[in-house]
């Protein structure tokens, strides 16, 4: 009865006096690098309007480490204190989600939720050497232990749950002082919350503000949607290995062009979701291989292979150029779109044309070219040479296996589709 009076106010301040406005996030995917450029943009964000707390709700088996200390550390400087709420019922924060929840000024979990199973493994599951794991394990634990001691938290279990893979039900982690306390619906979160008293103070902050306030849930961007999509480690392996095959073949195939331009993609997008590569720089490297294809498609016959690949380039490259949620900063994706639609139809135009004069039928002007003689301006060979012959350069290769030197005359036997067929020719 008295949780529902409470409420009930609640609600009634937040109507009449106009609560502040919350971000909440919403993670329920592993740790990669689209989902730590989510939390640490909306970190920054959070920190520039001066909101009075940020809702990080986690719903993880884990992720890339890399990823996790970045997000940790835009954690450890945010101004703003971060609440991490491993909710709803049944989640879990497995592995790097353990070690976002020690690293939270507000910890907590909902019933039936799990915590810990912080044990560093390789990102496709495969054993690792053993002085490899043990330096890696070590300093994992020493990570978490070390976040756990800065917000006040068991850092006796904290290292456990790395070095043993510890994991803990949520009533469990309360009595361990693994968390705060718990929670099991955001209405309830946002009523303990109200002047909550911080273990460890957040800069001058000691406790929350006691003003009712309002969560709003923030979204990922589509370029962070596309980047956690690639970020599964299987799927970024498969597609760094499918990108070498692909340039294999191109290079051991030269003049194939869809191999090279596929390699080349799947190259880039794994570099990036491996985070060897970051996604601004991965970005720029796409807009530039994307243009080099749109460049060489006016050079090389490709039948729009090139333009195709260079289109898909831009578009990608473009979704991830922009790092920022501030409208007046971002590229429209109707702009994107539109450019992209622009430069996908003049190249679909080029290669028409060029399929349709590849196709053209033997006109009887062509015809008309059998019988006549030249003297050749370069080189003829059995395979490769141009001829100019009635004002008209055309290409030229002989018929009969001998060479037409420069300066000596030809006969032109047979036209081939855009190629003249010669015979040497002792006098014009």
């Amino acid at each position: 009865m008295i949780q529902l009076v409470a409420l009930s106010l609640l609600l009634m301040s937040k109507l009449l006096w106009g609560a502040p406005v919350v971000p909440l996030l919403k993670i329920s995917d592993t740790i990669n690098p689209g989902t730590a450029d989510f939390i640490i943009n909306e970190i920054r964000f959070s920190n520039e309007r001066k909101d009075p707390l940020l809702i990080l709700q986690l719903d993880t088996p884990g992720g890339l480490l890399t990823s996790t200390r970045q997000i940790i550390q835009s954690m450890l400087n945010s101004t703003t204190p971060i609440v991490v709420w491993v909710g709803p019922r049944g989640a879990q924060a497995g592995s790097a989600g353990a070690l976002i929840t020690f690293a939270a000024d507000v910890a907590v979990m909902a019933t039936g939720s799990n915590i810990g199973a912080a044990h560093p493994v390789q990102g496709g599951g495969q054993p690792m050497d053993k002085t490899l794991s043990d330096k890696l394990t070590n300093d994992t634990a020493a990570f978490a232990e070390g976040l756990a001691k800065t917000k006040g938290r068991n850092t006796e279990w904290a290292r456990q749950a790395v070095t043993e893979s510890r994991s803990i039900p949520s009533d469990e982690a309360l009595r361990l002082n693994v968390i705060d306390f718990i929670a099991d619906d955001i209405q309830s979160l946002e009523q303990k919350l109200l002047g909550y008293q911080l273990k460890t103070p957040k800069g001058s902050l000691s406790q929350l503000s006691s003003t009712p306030f309002q969560p709003q849930e923030h979204s990922p961007t589509l370029k962070q949607q596309v980047v956690s999509f690639f970020a599964n480690p299987s799927l970024a392996y498969l597609i760094l290995a499918l990108g070498g095959l692909c340039i294999w073949i191109e290079l051991s195939h030269p003049g194939l062009i869809l191999p090279g331009v596929l390699g080349g993609l799947c190259v880039l997008i794994s570099l990036v979701s491996f985070q060897l590569l970051p996604i601004r720089f991965g970005a720029l490297g796409l807009l530039l291989f994307g243009m080099a294809l749109l460049i060489a498609e006016l050079f090389a016959t490709s039948y729009g292979i090139l333009g195709i690949g260079g289109i898909l380039s831009f578009i990608l490259g473009s979704l991830f150029l922009m790092d920022t949620n501030v409208p007046e900063f971002q590229i429209p994706l109707n702009l994107v779109l539109s450019v992209s639609t622009c430069l996908a139809l003049a190249i679909f135009a080029l290669s028409y044309l060029v399929l349709k004069t590849y196709h053209l039928k033997i006109k009887e002007h062509y015809l008309s070219l059998i019988g006549l003689s030249a003297q050749a301006t370069e080189d003829i060979t059995p395979s490769s040479g141009t001829a100019f012959i009635q004002g008209e350069l055309w290409k030229a290769r002989t018929c009969d296996g001998q060479e037409v030197k420069k300066g000596n005359w030809f006969e032109v036997k047979e036209v081939k589709g855009l190629v003249l067929i010669v015979q040497k020719k002792e006098t014009p």
